[in-house]
């Protein structure tokens, strides 16, 4: 979780200061974004997908200029966008090289179907799937008030196009993915969830430190 703790940092903070106009401290910001009909654009990000001010918006957007300093300044939002590649990785590999533009389940009991498409990182890949992850809003405290900022982990499953959440920070939920597959395949769903039930919390700890298991235990289902 180190990784993502300074990535963090970096995306909710770096954008409400101003970025240096040369040094290493402009080049942590180099990237070349891919847009979505294939053309590239190579510049500078000036206001990162995940700012503290922007609530709704946080991973639909961003602002990037061709230099550090540039006046040129334009917003890319994720509908734009299919990756974003950083030419220069951070200390300790704080920063990830690729984030893509992908659609995200946010289902409801009244709109199973809805998604979004927002920028998230790639984190794992088997045969079963792909484990996305970004930093979000949690649901569950906004709830009770509070604004918390959490680690989320989605899976999108080999077959699928669409990234299905299943644990912000460390705790496991698999509501949206009970929502999508009511009708498609609920005992899928049932496995998964038996699975983790089973295993206690030994195994909701192992999934928090390691998500890719969670690719593991889809993968089991129908064997």
């Amino acid at each position: 979780m180190i990784l993502r703790k300074i990535v963090f940092v970096l995306l909710a903070f770096v954008p409400a200061l101003p970025l240096l106009a040369d040094g290493a401290d402009s080049e942590r910001d180099h990237v070349v974004v891919t847009l979505s009909d294939g053309t590239s654009v190579e510049g500078y990000i000036r206001q990162y997908w995940f700012d503290g001010k922007m609530f709704s918006k946080s991973n639909r957007k961003f602002k990037m200029s061709s230099t550090p300093s540039g006046s040129d300044i334009k917003e890319y939002t994720a509908d734009d966008v299919k990756s974003v590649e950083f030419l220069k990785r951070g200390e300790n590999g704080a920063y990830y090289p690729r984030l893509e533009s992908r659609l995200v389940a946010n289902p409801s009991t009244f709109k199973p179907g809805k998604v979004r498409r927002q920028f998230v990182y790639a984190e794992a890949h088997t045969a079963a799937g792909t484990i996305y992850w970004w930093n979000g809003y949690d649901s569950q405290r906004m709830q009770l008030g509070q604004i918390g900022i959490s680690t989320i982990y989605g899976v999108c499953l080999s077959g699928d196009d669409v990234i299905i959440p299943f644990m912000t920070g460390n705790v496991i939920s698999l509501n949206a993915m009970r929502i999508l597959y009511k009708k498609k395949d609920p005992a899928f769903v049932d496995y998964v969830d038996k699975k983790i039930l089973k295993g206690g919390r030994k195994m909701w700890d192992a999934i928090a430190a390691d998500p890719s298991l969670f690719l593991d235990i889809c993968a089991g289902y129908g064997k």
